[in-house]
């Protein structure tokens, strides 16, 4: 079946990402989510998604203006950003 082993090769490659951010999450002294498995998921999810969206769009962001607000809500989310703990501001 042709694009068989392509699929297996692109699961492999995204267990391979959610397990090193999973380890970057467990191993960061500021982490405060609750469960690492799934912001490991959502972070390389995430990320993935909005970098192909928003390169690949009609009007593509530039990419050092990207990576820094990307880089900024991850670290907000994944430390509990400004307000503490993940809350939302009023």
């Amino acid at each position: 079946m042709p694009g068989a082993g392509s699929a297996a090769r692109a699961a492999r490659s995204g267990l391979a990402r959610t397990a090193y951010a999973r380890e970057l999450i467990e191993d960061h002294p500021e982490s405060r989510v609750d469960d690492v498995d799934v912001a490991a998921r959502l972070v390389v999810s995430t990320v993935e998604l909005l970098v192909h969206q928003l390169i690949a769009a009609p009007d593509p962001l530039e990419p050092a203006r990207l990576e820094n607000e990307l880089v900024a809500m991850v670290t907000r989310y994944l430390t509990g950003g400004p307000h503490g703990q993940g809350a939302v501001a009023p």
